[in-house]
């Protein structure tokens, strides 16, 4: 099996269990987000440091370590990816999978605009009609609402800067995520030895909650690995495309198996999110394309 054939099946298995993920968090739906945040950050920890040694990355982990100036920017990220893991579990257990599902449509767009505000990055004018495209879709849903859609918008920003930041330093991505962990796990401690600290539970813990929790390691880490072998293998153009279904698979569910309601306003802004986002993948494709046939192209290895 070719690579990129390789590739193509690892990324649909990493996207589609980031978009399953639902099933699990529904297990915990009467256990407050902010308990199964910790605990995730917890056994996140657990999992990733078994692994790190298992396959003797530990050097890696001690080389951020060395160097201080990765320190704060790993806090930030490490911050934003609590944020992003928490508004997700929030909008699952809320039932709010479609809000869940519009963060995701937008995280790509928002990729785009933040890289045209923080790193200078020009604009091509598909690329503009794209986000304003992005930005009514957004102030609809904010009519229907009445509010801005936060769970949606905080999921699609903090992960957004999440991968600017890891753009812009050069930290593999297990180690990174560890360190990232390492630095939330006194506040995941302290917040879950502390009783007074935690929020009321809807209902009392059962039997098997301690075993799914103690899964949320596995959950997290498995698709991750998944991913990151699949970009070896694939341009990063082309896995752009493979993440739409987590989105894809996410708006199934809320219509379909969890029965969300869907108003037409809702419609409306998911039409605009998808025209939107046909717009930049057609741009996408088009610079691929460019980028190929250029004369004084540079080969170079995915």
């Amino acid at each position: 099996m070719q690579a990129a054939q390789q590739g193509g099946l690892l990324a649909i298995g990493a996207f589609s269990l980031w978009g399953l993920f639902p099933f699990y968090f529904k297990l915990l739906v009467h256990i407050h987000p902010l308990v199964i945040l910790a605990n995730r950050i917890i056994w996140s920890v657990v999992t990733l440091l078994l692994l790190l040694l298992l396959l003797h990355q530990w050097r890696a982990v001690q080389s951020i370590f060395a160097h201080k100036k990765q320190w704060l920017p790993l806090m930030v990220a490490a911050l934003l990816i609590a944020l992003n893991w928490g508004a997700y579990v929030t909008a699952v257990n809320t039932d709010q999978v479609f809000e869940a599902s519009l963060g995701y449509y937008i995280n790509p767009l928002m990729n785009v605009f933040l890289g045209f505000v923080i790193l200078k990055e020009r604009l091509r004018g598909m690329q503009w009609l794209a986000v304003l495209l992005a930005f009514i879709g957004v102030a609809i849903q904010i009519v229907e609402l009445g509010q801005l859609p936060w769970l949606a918008l905080a999921m699609a920003i903090s992960f957004s800067i999440y991968g600017l930041i890891h753009k812009r330093i050069e930290v593999a991505p297990m180690p990174g995520l560890f360190t990232e962990t390492l630095f939330l796990l006194p506040l995941a401690l302290v917040f879950l030895m502390i009783p007074q600290m935690q929020p009321a539970a809807s209902a009392p813990w059962r039997g098997n909650d301690y075993v799914i929790l103690s899964a949320a390691g596995l959950v997290t880490i498995t698709p991750l690995l998944l991913f990151t072998a699949a970009a070896k293998r694939l341009t990063y153009t082309t896995l752009g495309f493979y993440q739409y279904i987590v989105p894809s698979t996410l708006f199934l569910l809320a219509g379909f198996f969890y029965q969300e309601p869907f108003s037409l306003l809702k419609l409306t802004t998911f039409v605009f999110i998808w025209t939107a986002l046909a717009i930049f993948s057609i741009d996408a494709l088009r610079q691929q394309k460019k980028h190929r046939s250029s004369p004084d192209r540079q080969p170079c290895n995915h």
